[in-house]
């Protein structure tokens, strides 16, 4: 008999569920009851278990860092250990889950922002697309754009052809004006690789907004 309460035996996985519904109503439970016994136990999971149920936590500890950042808050520190992971689904799933906490956590995320950049170079392309989330809501703030800014316009510039668009749009929304020029350039340097009309459309969008920014 499995303990309702225990996360552990509520996670898709131990419950036999090949889908993430599971773990998705657990976060939404969570995010209004504040169980912060239950929570400290999903960091606890993600951090010292294998596979199957490190997963799982890590999960429920995203969907829920979209409904209730503060409640992920004070297990920031776990999310980074879980960088140095080798398992490219604990990088990405952790990278999400510091994505959904950076408006809160600013500070701790640029101070730790070389494990997190490391940790998206060794990853997936869901990784690198949570950090340069990450950035962009960095760049918006005017203490660590001087930091981030050049770091966005050399990630962007080696971004892949299908992320490319993603990440311009990102980074017009938040780039200092200071560096427009060089972001224009790289996406009208780069706009001749792009092949989708769509991607295109979204490239000139991109270029609007930043040329609308200098009236």
């Amino acid at each position: 008999m499995t303990d309702s309460t225990n996360p552990a035996d509520r996670r898709a996985r131990a419950l036999g569920r090949r889908d993430e519904q599971p773990n998705i109503e657990m976060a939404a439970e969570l995010a209004q009851s504040a169980d912060s016994d239950q929570i400290a136990e999903l960091a606890r999971l993600a951090r010292t278990c294998k596979k199957p149920v490190s997963h799982d936590a890590i999960k429920v500890l995203y969907e829920l860092g979209l409904l209730a950042p503060k409640l992920i808050a004070p297990h920031k520190e776990i999310l980074v250990q879980l960088l140095a992971s080798t398992d490219n689904r604990t990088i990405w799933g952790s990278l999400q889950v510091l994505d959904a906490i950076t408006s809160i956590e600013a500070d701790f995320i640029a101070k730790n922002l070389n494990a997190i950049l490391d940790a998206a170079d060794r990853s997936s392309v869901i990784a690198r697309d949570k950090t340069m989330s990450i950035l962009s809501q960095l760049n918006s703030n005017d203490r660590f754009a001087p930091m981030v800014s050049p770091v966005i316009l050399q990630r962007i510039a080696h971004a892949a052809p299908n992320q490319f668009p993603m990440y311009a749009e990102l980074a017009a929304a938040t780039m200092p004006k200071k560096h427009h020029a060089a972001l224009e350039n790289i996406i009208t340097e780069r706009r001749a690789g792009i092949a989708s009309p769509a991607k295109q459309k979204r490239l000139e969008r991109s270029l609007a907004r930043l040329n609308a920014a200098r009236k």
